[in-house]
């Protein structure tokens, strides 16, 4: 039998361990079990343990409790003690069996996520800092050269030539692009920091001003948005408007030169699951996002929702990289997923997936 299997009497006087008990721990057959478990709990575990067992006898309940156990090789290691009480039809205990079962490479694995959250934690510290620095430390200098040169510009025109004209204009254009860039970095850093309490949220309504942001680059490119009923989910009201508009206004961006910009947006319910694999009762949306546009080799997907990666010449298609990578990272922040599925030439449908409902006590904090 893989695990050890124990009994006791009332009293809780033990009085029977099967093989496996003196294969692990080196006893001698025939060793008091109160004398055995004194030299083969860890001394730490043993106070609780031995308190646990007393309470159990004490009431004739149940109980479960984890603690390291001695091998005859001289290394603990973690287990789980369970014991149940056996009554007769008079609901009198007449024995206690009890088992223990070895955890130990669950803990090991606990110990290992939670040393990785710890660091991922301490990442994430590093980057609100940078970001607080972000915010000030760099924006402020950057307007400062943009505003310089554009006085430089203004009260020189007259005495620069097509060149230094030329070479002023590049300069503000670069720190403006600076400028954006940061900008959308601080978003980055802030989608988990600074993220809002998920609330139901009405996903029609945050599309409406969605909607009503974009309305000057719909005119600029005569586009057209199809949108169809969306539900309502548990969210952080602010990104999603971010996470909509951020998908909306790549599809309107992205568009085939001489066609106009058509964007459909469809929502269904599915059976759902949290991103650790539980199912949602609720059940889950999925949102989808087509386009007419330019489409991208579906090779790429990875590096599409990574955060400064472009398939695209900034010279051709303006943006920093980011606007994709905050939308994975708010879509994770919710605990769901986020694809998209295209053909160069044939536009591209960007997929996202969230709970319905979410589930109390549980965080997808990145």
């Amino acid at each position: 039998m893989p695990q050890i299997v124990w009994a006791a009497r009332p009293d809780g006087t033990y009085d029977y361990y099967n093989r496996r008990w003196y294969d692990l721990t080196g006893r001698i057959d025939g060793t008091r079990g109160d004398e055995s478990w004194a030299d083969v709990v860890h001394p730490e575990d043993h106070a609780s343990v031995h308190e646990m067992w007393l309470l159990a006898i004490q009431s004739g309940a149940a109980y479960e409790i984890e603690l390291r156990l001695k091998h005859k090789e001289g290394d603990y290691r973690w287990h789980l003690r369970r014991s149940v009480p056996i009554q007769d039809s008079d609901g009198k205990i007449t024995r206690w069996l009890g088992t223990c079962t070895d955890i130990d490479q669950r803990k090991r694995n606990e110990d290992q996520l939670r040393s990785s959250a710890l660091l991922l934690r301490q990442s994430n510290r590093e980057l609100e800092d940078f970001a607080s620095v972000a915010s000030h430390d760099l924006q402020e200098p950057l307007r400062k050269i943009h505003s310089f040169v554009g006085c430089l510009r203004d009260e020189q025109a007259a005495t620069l030539n097509a060149g230094g004209l030329d070479y002023l204009l590049r300069i503000q254009s670069a720190t403006k692009r600076m400028t954006t860039l940061v900008r959308d970095l601080l978003e980055f850093s802030r989608v988990s920091s600074k993220g809002k309490p998920f609330i139901p949220v009405n996903l029609n309504e945050v599309i409406t001003g969605v909607v009503s942001d974009l309305e000057a680059r719909l005119t600029q490119t005569g586009g057209r948005l199809e949108i169809a009923y969306l539900p309502t989910v548990a969210s952080d009201q602010v990104q999603m408007r971010q996470l909509l508009q951020n998908l909306i206004g790549n599809a309107l961006k992205f568009h085939r030169n001489g066609e106009p910009p058509v964007v459909r947006v469809t929502a269904e319910l599915i059976e759902g699951f949290d991103a650790d694999g539980t199912p949602q009762p609720a059940g889950a949306c999925r949102v989808s996002i087509a386009d007419n546009g330019i489409g991208f080799d579906e090779k790429y997907l990875d590096r599409v929702f990574t955060i400064f990666q472009r398939l695209h010449g900034r010279g051709v298609y303006e943006g920093t990289g980011i606007g994709l990578a905050i939308c994975r990272r708010i879509v994770e922040r919710h605990g769901g997923t986020i694809t998209a599925r295209s053909k160069p030439g044939e536009g591209a449908t960007f997929v996202f997936t969230l709970p319905v409902a979410q589930r109390k006590g549980v965080s997808y904090g990145i």
